[in-house]
């Protein structure tokens, strides 16, 4: 996987999403806020979303209507993290494209059967659609897939990983953010894209180790 370096600055989205700016990749506009120490939100504008920095799984995220939905939502996230982003909402298809060995692999698209893809929706099964390879051109294809290996190379990310993006409806990409260490039961995300290229679970974990490993050789 990846160095802890990489793992502190993917995880860190307001880092990340830095590094994405002065990349040239597309990322929501976000404010961070110091919410212990009162940060201003007067710039913020609606809807947004707001999102603990350094959470994963989408703990402590909520999509924000309006001013009065925001104090609560920064509650929410202060209960894991001092620190937050509140994240201008961007509406249209979600997707992942997992990179293996420096390859892109299909993109997945994501599909809710309701609300969004939060905690609940990734984890208890049969609440969300998982269409891989997904129903999408050539061109948004490759779109998905030269950004992601954009984003995995910006972020200095290791041997796997897996980027997820909004698509908006005049088809442009939203980075939302890079996962280190991604899913790796037999029917997560990753696994799933690989599948489609011929490498079944087993395989995909071999590979995994057989990579990483070229690193210690000599």
């Amino acid at each position: 996987g990846s160095g802890y370096a990489a793992s502190l600055i993917a995880m860190d989205k307001d880092l990340s999403k830095r590094i994405m700016r002065d990349s040239s990749i597309l990322t929501a506009d976000w404010e961070y806020v110091d919410v212990r120490n009162k940060g201003d939100v007067s710039n913020i504008s609606y809807p947004c979303v707001v999102k603990p920095c350094s959470c994963g799984s989408s703990v402590g995220v909520t999509i924000v209507e309006n001013e009065a939905q925001l104090s609560k939502a920064l509650e929410l996230a202060e209960k894991y993290e001092d620190h937050v982003i509140v994240e201008k909402k961007i509406s249209g298809r979600e997707f992942s494209v997992g990179i293996l060995n420096n390859r892109a692999l299909p993109p997945i698209e994501i599909i809710p059967k309701s609300g969004w893809y939060d905690y609940k929706n990734k984890y208890q099964s049969g609440l969300t659609q998982e269409v891989c390879p997904a129903d999408i051109t050539g061109e948004i294809c490759t779109l998905l897939q030269e950004n992601a290996l954009r984003v995995h190379n910006a972020l200095r990310l290791g041997y796997y990983s897996r980027v997820d993006f909004i698509l908006d409806e005049n088809g442009r990409a939203y980075c939302l953010e890079a996962n280190t260490l991604p899913g790796m039961t037999p029917t997560s995300l990753l696994p799933q894209e690989a599948a489609v290229i011929g490498i079944n679970f087993n395989e995909l974990c071999e590979k995994l180790i057989a990579i990483s490993m070229k690193k210690y050789e000599g």
